[in-house]
């Protein structure tokens, strides 16, 4: 054969492969088309009972029609019937999950979370979780360092809806981990654990490790664990990591003990760092101590935007005081008007009350 008609030869095979290969693609997308279509028509009767279930009506009869539902059915269905699990609350719930359990869905959850896929394993932690099934919290912390980002997230998310303390310090841990979840995701998960967590979480303020030791500090004031506060006092005053004396600095703001008062005074010093000034600054407006009002007044003129902005809105939270100052403030500086650091006291008050000026404004027009 010559070198041409080789070249001929190839090209007819090319173009038959490219032919057979089109046929493939467009016969798989017909054949998938096909198949959800079909889901779609077995899932919509079942579909009007899951919604009506969300909707409060808790009928006897519809929830044994949904407990009877061929399996075939059942998996047409299934995914929306994961999705309302995660957002009804009260009663739709409760029946939602006595469906899932009769259906033995927490069985074939349990049984789905080794699978190679990841999407298999992401919606049976998903599945888990929504049910609240305690007896999953080993097997779900185990997933918080699977190779998925997905799943990690997933898992995590649903630790914190199981609501088992015993999730602390594995979710803590993957902070610090090759395989870390994402710092938010943790501390929500935490959040939802509640004061329960709130042993572990003490303890992991000594843990070596930055990360963890900021988001323990965090989460302790997101739950309210006002019998934490010395101990946080002393990450304020005392961690050698900024993240750390920040994380502990709100936290003191949002318990709002009398005693959180020296040591967010104490980090106000203009040798500390700017960033730790502006969040001990704010967490003094949400302590709520007039007696903060002087030294956050002296803060109006610093030369860091940030803390001086921080000041003026936390003397706004601590109330007629607070006002007073913000307005003496802004009057001072018809005293003197060539003093820089007088105006700018005066231009961040007059910030302050302005936007204190409109939020009242916007209060009034609220019927």
């Amino acid at each position: 054969m010559t070198l041409a008609g080789a070249a001929v030869v190839a090209l007819a095979v090319l173009l038959v492969a490219a032919v057979v290969l089109g046929g493939l693609i467009v016969g798989g997308r017909a054949v998938r088309r096909a198949r959800e279509t079909r889901r779609a028509k077995l899932a919509q009767p079942a579909r009007r009972l899951l919604l009506a279930i969300a909707a409060g009506d808790d009928d006897p009869e519809q929830v044994e029609a949904l407990v009877r539902l061929p399996d075939e059915v059942w998996q047409a269905v299934e995914p929306n019937a994961i999705a309302l699990l995660g957002k009804v609350r009260g009663e739709a719930h409760t029946t939602l999950v006595d469906v899932f359990e009769r259906r033995g869905a927490a069985w074939r959850a349990r049984s789905q979370l080794r699978r190679r896929d990841p999407v298999a394993r992401a919606q049976a932690a998903e599945v888990l979780g929504s049910l609240g099934r305690k007896d999953a919290l080993l097997p779900l912390c185990d997933l918080l360092a699977d190779p998925d980002p997905d799943v990690r997230v997933v898992a995590a998310r649903s630790l914190g809806r199981i609501g088992d303390a015993g999730a602390t310090q594995p979710l803590l841990a993957t902070l610090a981990s090759r395989r870390m979840v994402p710092q938010q995701v943790v501390a929500t998960a935490l959040t939802r654990l509640g004061t329960a967590a709130q042993g572990a979480l003490l303890a992991s303020l000594d843990d070596p490790r930055v990360p963890i030791r900021a988001t323990a500090a965090e989460v302790l004031g997101l739950i309210g664990a006002a019998g934490a506060t010395v101990r946080v006092e002393s990450a304020l005053r005392a961690d050698p990591s900024i993240d750390v004396r920040i994380s502990a600095a709100r936290t003191l703001g949002r318990l709002g003990t009398r005693t959180a008062l020296a040591p967010l005074l104490d980090a106000l010093g203009p040798d500390r760092p700017v960033v730790l000034r502006a969040e001990a600054a704010k967490a003094l407006g949400e302590l709520g101590a007039v007696t903060a009002a002087p030294a956050l007044t002296v803060l109006l003129s610093d030369v860091e935007y940030v803390v001086a902005h921080n000041a003026a809105r936390s003397l706004l939270r601590l109330g007629g005081a607070g006002r007073a100052a913000l307005a003496a403030a802004e009057h001072r500086a018809e005293a003197a008007p060539d003093d820089p650091h007088v105006l700018l006291a005066a231009a961040h008050a007059r910030e302050a009350l302005a936007a204190a000026e409109l939020d009242d404004h916007r209060r009034q027009l609220v019927p």
